[in-house]
């Protein structure tokens, strides 16, 4: 019986070895995921590799918290983060927590609690202020967010409820505050994966236990596991808790414990561990980095593929992953001890086969075995390779001789034997399974006609049957009959042999037996099956390089400078460029699309699929080729409908229908303004969200795109235009230093991109910018001024026509008073003339008196008549010869008079004062209504007053006044100033001039008379 039991025993043993050794066995040689890998690095900005949080924010940014502070990139560069608070900087020259909140926002735990940041309106407000701590410590760190509560890991508390009033609850009882204080203490740097939660748990980890709080029961506690220890990482989804620990890679049911699931590093890696880290990337996925390895597994913990580079290699040359982060865009951030890299968590589509010891894998030609299910490639200076489908060389090194390391062909002829073409070496035969070549054996009369060592141009050959291939070599197309290994005949198809000058580079045999032959020339002869004969010369005569007929039967010939289609006939009938949409417009090789008038070509910058319809996708290096540089006619389509296209690091394989829509959301960002040379920020004044203010000073600007998403931000096709300055559309790879010079207005930035294996798919963003124009060109001066204009138009013409109004009316005015003065004058005339004149002929009559006394007088009255006579024409012709007098025109006039009349009047002291400030004008008739009272004033002074002294005073300002002041014995009081005819006349000429005329009596003698004008009645000179 215990023979048995030990027996027993020994066969669960090996059953156990055996079950890991099978385990080790598939892990081992399960196959890679080759991936894209870019490497950020100090030449982007970032300013340290020693960091402990990143997080992608909704705006497609990346913020990455180092040890000299936080930074955040955009695509390009690495922007550094200095966090305003008010008008408060915060210097944060240390590792910082990020977490993402479900609106979008983030939260930042630093030395002095939470910040929030707002990546809409680029804002940072304080959330939870804690007293300084020392540096490199945390003393909040979130957790998990239900609904809008916050679940915080908070020092001396243990786990708080952080909720939307500000408020933060009361810690939890059954939470050992000592072993969350241990987390908190670990430095940032350090802080990897040490807390998690997925919804409803929250688990934290320290480097030998875990602890479990459940925040819907609030139940707590350790979990017990035997493989917990030494743990570097923990992750969970809703029912696993996966960790990394010295012990392996561990899968834990979250509410079975007991359940665990363990994976020994030594399955995956022979490497003595440095570190583990383990992250989910989707609801199925689960990656895993173990030093500078990556891993892919299930959720169940069943191993997918390792990443690695395009050649093949671990996603680290060297060094070691020490932070992961995937984002929502499937982008994988591994954080190393030199830099970051940046990974593409798809599947890529295309395939590398390569040899990694040769010498070179510059592939000149490609030959499959259907049959055998084998990839021959032939290499310039390497010789031939052998590969299985699934890229594997089978050959530990390329098979070369000293002759035959130049293959340009490669054609089966028999189950195991190949006819091999060199360059310039003739023909040999390839024995697969023993690895020999010999050279080829040909007649002499054959070899004579078909030169085979005249070859140097690749994969001229095409099979028509069995027995039938059409070879070609520098000179003709030649129609061979093989059986076996054994050439019967060459017979040449093109009824001559071109000249040196004229060689055959590739040709095609039709559908409808046409021979197509382009030459180094750029000529194309077509023959028909009758015989007929033609030549064509590509544009520009540029060599040929392919010639090939898709599904429609079109002829594609492919060129050194673009791509033609023909008709069966011969007619051009597509031309296809790089301004088409090409790469590269050197076209080494072609491969039809089934049931389509479409290719794939290769060129010098990758792969084209292009259709006649001017569809074209670019494919290159950064998606899976081997280069992006391929080589002529080295292409081969299977039966499978797999290509194979072979360039200067080996050979590219794909489906043509695997090449499907990368599901890939880019959000587009302007990462960089520049404005007059000054750089600005998104929470700058001018620049708010996709709007732009500038002021018309401010009309130079620099614009950077860049697509955050799946891809890297140069892998995406942008074109863009400013709308309103400019109609077309500008395409680039590099959407980098955009300088526009702008006018005032308005204008609408316009950026789409498209995803280089999706480029039916296009984003788009629209940014306004507004330039306003300088003050004296808005719209409101500009109707300001208008109406300011039509209203100085409209008074200068409202002034114009009163001033022509008033003229109109002084002239009529000037006509009444002439004809009222004439009125008067001939009033005047008849009465005061009529009077003199009456007394001159009484005076002449008396002349003739005999008496010489009565003669005398008569005389002397006469000579006084006539003198009055004289004075009044004389007053009366002045003021009628004026339109308008001046008063110091009238004053100089009074002047004259009165110096006419002091000898008269000897005793009498007469003088005239003058106080004339602003002049003012009468009409003629007021003026001679003035000099007649001044005049009548005067005279009555003189006569009746028995003065002594005169003054005349004359005052002119705002309106003028006129006094005559006399010391004689004044007016009596009981005189009626309406008495005579004199005084009458004076009252009355006043009154029809507007003015105020008054007598007063002067102390202690004598009399005033004064004249005084209305304010109104005056105009000033």
């Amino acid at each position: 019986m215990p023979k048995l039991k030990d027996l027993f025993s020994i066969i669960v043993l090996l059953s156990v070895q055996f079950i890991c050794q099978a385990q080790d066995s598939i892990i081992k040689t399960s196959r890679f995921k080759r991936c894209s890998i870019k490497t950020i690095n100090f030449e982007q900005g970032l300013l340290n590799n020693e960091t402990s949080s990143l997080l992608t924010d909704r705006s497609g940014y990346t913020w990455v918290s180092t040890k000299t502070g936080m930074q955040r990139y955009n695509g390009y560069v690495f922007e550094n983060i200095n966090p305003v608070v008010g008008n408060d900087t915060i210097l944060i020259d240390y590792c910082v927590i990020f977490f993402q909140l479900k609106n979008g926002n983030i939260w930042i735990s630093y030395q002095q609690g939470i910040l929030e940041y707002d990546p809409v309106n680029n804002i940072f407000r304080n959330i939870i202020k804690v007293p300084n701590q020392r540096k490199g410590y945390l003393p909040v760190i979130p957790v998990l967010q239900k609904q809008d509560d916050i679940w915080c890991m908070f020092a001396k508390k243990g786990i708080v409820i952080y909720k939307e009033n500000n408020k933060v609850s009361e810690p939890f009882a059954n939470v050992e505050v000592s072993f969350v204080d241990s987390i908190l203490e670990i430095a940032p740097f350090l802080f990897t994966r040490n807390a998690t939660s997925n919804g409803t748990d929250i688990f934290l980890a320290n480097s030998k236990r875990i602890f479990q709080f459940n925040t819907n029961t609030m139940k707590a506690g350790y979990l017990q596991n035997d493989f917990i220890n030494n743990i570097s990482c923990i992750e969970c989804n809703k029912n696993k808790l996966f960790v990394a620990s010295e012990k392996g890679f561990s899968s834990i049911d979250i509410y079975d414990p007991g359940i665990t699931k363990n994976i020994p590093y030594k399955t995956l890696t022979t490497e003595s561990l440095f570190s583990a880290q383990v992250c989910l990337a989707g609801e199925n996925q689960l990656l895993l980095c173990i030093n500078r390895h990556l891993y892919e597994f299930d959720t169940s913990c069943n191993y997918k593929k390792e990443f690695t580079s395009l050649a093949g290699e671990p996603v680290l040359a060297t060094g070691q992953i020490h932070l992961m982060y995937t984002d929502r865009f499937r982008r994988i951030w591994l954080m190393t001890n030199d830099d970051i890299k940046l990974i593409q968590n798809v599947e890529i589509p295309f395939s590398h086969y390569i040899y990694h010891n040769a010498k070179t894998n510059f592939v000149k030609s490609i030959y499959y075995d259907e049959q055998n299910h084998l990839l021959l490639a032939g290499c310039y200076n390497g010789g031939i390779q052998l590969y299985d489908t699934s890229g594997n060389p089978l050959w530990e090194k390329p098979l070369v001789t000293d002759i035959v390391k130049d293959v340009m062909t490669i054609e089966k002829l028999t189950e195991d034997n190949y006819l091999i073409e060199t360059y310039y070496r003739g023909w040999f035969m390839l024995n697969v399974p023993s690895k020999k070549i010999i050279p080829f054996s040909l007649p002499g009369p054959i070899e004579k006609i078909i030169q085979t060592n005249t070859v140097a141009w690749t994969n001229n050959i095409q099979r028509m049957n069995d027995s039938i291939i059409l070879i070609a070599t520098r000179n003709n197309v030649y129609h061979c009959v093989f059986k076996n290994t054994a050439l019967l005949s060459a017979k040449p198809l093109l009824p001559f042999l071109s000249n040196s000058k004229d060689q055959f580079d590739c040709f095609v045999y039709t559908a409808n037996k046409t021979l197509w032959a382009g030459t180094s020339v750029g000529s194309v002869y077509i023959m028909d099956k009758n015989g007929n004969q033609k030549i064509i010369n590509s544009p520009g005569n540029f060599g040929t390089r392919s010639i090939l007929e898709d599904a429609m039967h079109n002829v594609w010939i492919g060129t050194d400078k673009g791509l033609y289609v023909y008709d069966v006939q011969g007619k051009l009938i597509k031309k296809i460029y790089r301004e088409s949409g090409l790469l590269n417009d050197c076209i080494y090789a072609l491969l039809p699309i089934d049931g389509k008038p479409a290719v794939f070509a290769s060129t010098n910058y990758g792969l084209s699929y292009i259709s006649i319809d001017g569809t074209i996708k670019n494919y290159t290096k950064e998606l899976g080729l081997q280069e992006n540089e391929f080589n002529n006619g080295a292409a081969i389509k299977t039966k499978a409908g797999r290509f194979y296209f072979g360039g200067v690091n080996g050979i590219t394989g794909f489906y043509p229908g695997s090449l499907t829509n990368v599901k890939d959301t880019p959000i587009l960002n302007i990462t960089k303004l520049v404005v007059n040379d000054s750089n600005y920020t998104a929470s700058a004044g001018i620049w708010n969200n996709d709007s732009i203010l500038l002021k018309y000073s401010q009309n130079h600007i620099q614009l950077d795109i860049a697509a955050n998403g799946l891809l890297n931000s140069d892998e995406y096709t942008y074109t863009y235009r400013l709308k309103g300055l400019e109609d077309s559309w500008q395409t680039t790879r590099q959407p980098t230093a955009i300088r526009y010079t702008l006018d005032p207005g308005s204008y609408t930035f316009e950026i789409n991109c498209s995803p280089y294996l999706s480029s039916n798919i296009v984003f788009s963003k629209k940014v306004l910018i507004i330039v306003y124009p300088p003050w004296w060109r808005t719209w409101w001066f500009r109707l300001l001024s208008v109406v300011c204009l039509a209203f100085l138009i409209a008074f200068i013409v409202w002034q114009y026509n009163r001033r022509d109004y008033l003229k109109k009316i002084r002239a009529l005015q000037v006509q009444q008073q002439i004809q009222q003065e004439r009125e008067r004058i001939s009033r005047d005339l008849h009465d005061n003339l009529g009077a003199y004149v009456a007394a001159i002929v009484a005076n002449v009559n008396r002349i003739r008196e005999p008496d010489p006394t009565v003669a005398s007088r008569a005389i002397n009255e006469l000579e006084n008549n006539s003198q009055s006579i004289v004075t009044q024409l004389h007053d009366t012709i002045w003021a009628l010869n004026r339109e308008a007098i001046a008063l110091t025109a009238i004053s100089d006039r009074f002047k004259v008079f009165l110096q006419k009349i002091r000898p008269t009047y000897p005793g009498i002291d007469i003088s005239v004062k003058e106080s004339i400030l602003i002049d003012s004008t009468l009409s003629p008739a007021n003026a001679l209504h003035l000099f007649r009272i001044m005049q009548e004033a005067v005279n009555n002074a003189v006569r009746h007053s028995h003065c002594h002294n005169l003054i005349v005073s004359i005052e002119s300002n705002s309106n003028w006044t006129i006094n005559i002041i006399d010391d004689g014995t004044g007016m009596s009081k009981d005189k009626d100033p309406n008495a005579g005819n004199g005084l009458r006349n004076m009252q009355q000429r006043a009154k029809e001039a507007g003015w105020n005329i008054q007598w007063m009596q002067e102390n202690p003698n004598g009399t005033r008379l004064e004249i005084k004008s209305m304010k109104d009645k005056v105009r000033s000179l």
